[in-house]
Formats: C-alpha cells, sequence, structure tokens
C-alpha cells in the first residue's frame, strides 16, 4: 500500500508521528519519493491549493498569498522531481490535492482555489504517467483527465461513500497500459 498524507494528517502538527504509524502498518508514504511495486512505480506528494488555470494564485501582493504560491510550486517541484527518478514503464501518481479542476466540479465553486492547483499538472504532463489518484475533493467528481488524456480519479472517501453507497469506500481501476514509446508521444 502506498499513500499521501492530507491536510487533515497536518492538522495537529504531528504529521511525522502520523507517518510513522502508518509505515509501521505497512503503507509506504510518499512525499517527494517513489516506490516499485511489482513493476509499477509511484511517485507521491501532498500538493497544494491555489487555483486553476487563468484563476489560479500568482505571486505577488501580501506575503501569505506568496508563501501560499511558494509552497504550491515546491510541491509541484517536488512531483516533478520523484516522476523524473522513475524508471518503470508503468507510473502512477498520488497526491492529496487535485491537479485539475474537472474532478473538483460538484463541490461550491469558492472553494476551488483550496482543493487543489493547476501547477501540480505541469510535472505530469512533463514525466508522463498512466494515471493519477488524488483525495481532499469531497463532493467532486469521480474521474477528470489532464490536458495530455491521462485518466485522474478523485478517490476521497467521503465521495466514493456518496456515489457507492453499497461498496467500501475504495476504488479498482483497471487501464490499458501503454508501452513506453506511447508514454513518449503524450508529452
Amino acid at each position: 500500500m502506498v499513500g499521501v498524507l492530507g491536510n487533515h494528517d497536518f492538522e495537529t502538527g504531528q504529521a511525522a508521528d502520523v507517518t510513522k504509524i502508518l509505515t509501521e502498518s505497512g503503507i509506504t508514504i510518499l512525499d517527494g519519493d517513489t516506490v516499485e511495486i511489482l513493476g509499477v512505480g509511484f511517485a507521491g506528494i501532498k500538493g497544494y491549493i491555489g487555483g486553476f488555470g487563468r484563476h489560479s494564485l500568482g505571486a505577488w501582493g501580501e506575503t501569505g498569498i506568496k508563501a501560499i504560491v511558494n509552497e504550491a510550486i515546491g510541491e509541484a517541484l517536488k512531483l516533478d522531481s520523484a516522476l523524473a527518478r522513475l524508471r518503470t514503464t508503468h507510473r502512477i501518481a498520488v497526491l492529496h490535492y487535485s491537479p485539475i479542476a474537472a474532478t473538483v466540479h460538484g463541490e461550491p465553486v469558492e472553494i476551488y482555489p483550496f482543493l487543489g492547483n493547476s501547477r501540480l499538472e505541469e510535472p505530469l504532463l512533463r514525466n508522463p504517467v498512466n494515471a493519477v489518484f488524488h483525495g481532499h475533493v469531497h463532493k467532486g467528481t469521480l474521474e477528470g483527465a489532464l490536458m495530455s488524456g491521462t485518466p485522474v480519479y478523485n478517490v476521497a472517501m467521503p465521495l466514493l461513500k456518496a456515489k457507492f453507497p453499497e461498496h467500501p469506500p475504495y476504488r479498482i481501476v483497471e487501464f490499458a497500459v501503454a508501452e513506453p514509446a506511447d508514454l513518449a508521444l503524450q508529452s
């Protein structure tokens, strides 16, 4: 099992303890890291807020706004670095915050900037993956796609419970895996 921490894990200031507990139970927690499992490479980060497309926050104005943008850029750089280190043909990105606006549809438009940011999409386009999984967006849309067409899956537990009330809150996703040459053509 692999995962990333989210905003609730950081709330108490004890993210290191949360990571330790999860790691000791057999879960690999990614934070700019990678892991290979059965020939599939996983890269993961928390990500951050900031908005999407032309509605993204810019690094100007108050110090607090600049700090938010710098955190978002830092998370995108961590993702870019992790993806660049993957040497597997099959690659999955795991994020907490959404890299695209498509999977936040269903939430109040006023909170879109707090659900993710499109700076997270840029590394995913430079370093193609087979799929992206994220949480955090509790009332959004189950699926979307990067500009390259790569599927993005919102696997936030409240959303899964609402959409599939008769099933446990997880998804099994099967996808055709492209050959390395096909992945290069997507970029």
